[in-house]
């Protein structure tokens, strides 16, 4: 007869998997201007939150494949003991290059480093080379230098990181942002978010020094090894003296190397903002299907494309939306994996209000130490 794995065991490993899953959703969910969403719904935002123009939680980080029943109760690996007091972990580089065709050009350069330690707290460092570029407007370029511990405190994974950007033409703001995930029931995670941080949209938003304030939380839920649901909810302040609210819900089933989702995002300001600011829509919502499919072209590389097909509202009328995308990931060495992904959408831009077509190429080059 075979031994029965203990309970605690199981629950472990269910934790573990949902929290895997989710860094997945949210190092891609970049669809909204939360700065975790365009690094959430692709940074490291990861990138979070910037732009409800590519809603895909899956674009820039490799979806694990969905794991059998049995995968659950299976014993981990034990990690080797760690000898010495701390040693570079990883480094990640993420870049992005945003064209929307009507002369707004921007290109996001930015690698971090992460330093492990024996208790197994995490330090990073995040710095680059960010350009931002609008026609007739003088181009801002933009040097972020960032720093973040992540460590568990019990049942809690806590993630903080804060820092400043540096300007050629702008004054230097500063920036943080924190993160706190706990397990509150057999395959849920509820997180917390905070960030305060200038809103890096565009030439327009830089240029009027707009700073944003937000919080709430995030839920995962891996309903059965196959399906998972995922939402999230925030509210914003901004210096202007404006406020937002935005949620964002996506539910997606695996069915072999083919998925479906759905996903809902909707976004309300008190106030329209002043021209030539910020996009700042009264009742803004987008919903879309989604079909996708992921698998290996070779034993190297792995690729994914995606189709969404729905409606967006913006000032009480409807129209299209439509996106789509593709990433490949190859893996190089045991240590080294490199993705490349292309994202091209008619969603209304954050800074305009206008549809318009915008394209979008990304990459991310990890190294395991």
């Amino acid at each position: 007869m075979k031994a029965q794995q203990s309970p605690v065991k199981i629950k472990i490993l269910q934790e573990n998997d949902s929290q895997k899953k989710y860094l997945s959703i949210k190092e891609d969910l970049q669809f909204l201007p939360l700065q975790e969403i365009e690094k959430l719904l692709n940074r490291e935002q990861n990138v979070i939150l910037a732009s409800p123009n590519q809603f895909n939680p899956s674009l820039r980080i490799l979806d694990p494949e969905p794991l059998p029943v049995e995968k659950f109760i299976v014993m981990p690996k034990q990690s080797p003991v760690m000898t010495d007091y701390a040693v570079l972990d990883s480094m990640t580089t993420n870049f992005q290059g945003d064209d929307d065709k009507s002369g707004q050009r921007n290109q996001i350069i930015e690698p971090t480093w992460k330093w492990r330690f024996r208790d197994d707290t995490v330090i990073s460092f995040q710095t680059g080379f960010n350009s931002f570029n609008l026609a007739k407007k003088q181009s801002i370029y933009n040097v972020p230098l960032q720093f973040g511990v992540e460590k568990k405190l019990g049942s809690v994974n806590l993630s903080v990181r804060a820092g400043i950007d540096i300007y050629d033409r702008l004054p230097t703001t500063a920036n943080i942002e924190v993160n706190a995930s706990v397990p509150v029931l057999n395959g849920v995670t509820l997180f917390g978010f905070f960030e305060q941080r200038p809103y890096k949209s565009n030439v327009n938003t830089l240029e009027n020094q707009i700073k944003i304030r937000r919080f709430g939380p995030n839920i995962y839920w891996q309903i059965d090894p196959y399906t998972t649901l995922f939402s999230l909810y925030r509210w914003g302040d901004y210096n202007d003296g404006n406020t937002d609210q935005q949620s964002f819900s996506r539910l997606e089933r695996k069915l072999g190397q083919f998925a479906i989702a759905a996903n809902l995002f909707t976004w309300f300001y008190e106030r329209e903002a002043q021209p030539n600011t910020y996009f700042a829509p009264r009742d803004f919502l987008v919903y879309t299907g989604e079909v996708s499919w992921q698998g290996d072209i070779f034993n190297f590389l792995n690729c994914r494309l995606a189709f969404n097909a729905g409606e967006q509202r913006g000032a009480g009328s409807f129209s299209p939306a439509n996106s789509y995308q593709a990433k490949c990931t190859v893996k190089v060495s045991p240590s080294i994996e490199a993705d490349l992904g292309y994202s091209y959408s008619n969603v209304r831009k954050p800074d305009t209000g206008v549809s318009s077509s915008s394209e979008t190429i990304s990459g991310q080059l990890r190294v395991k130490f």
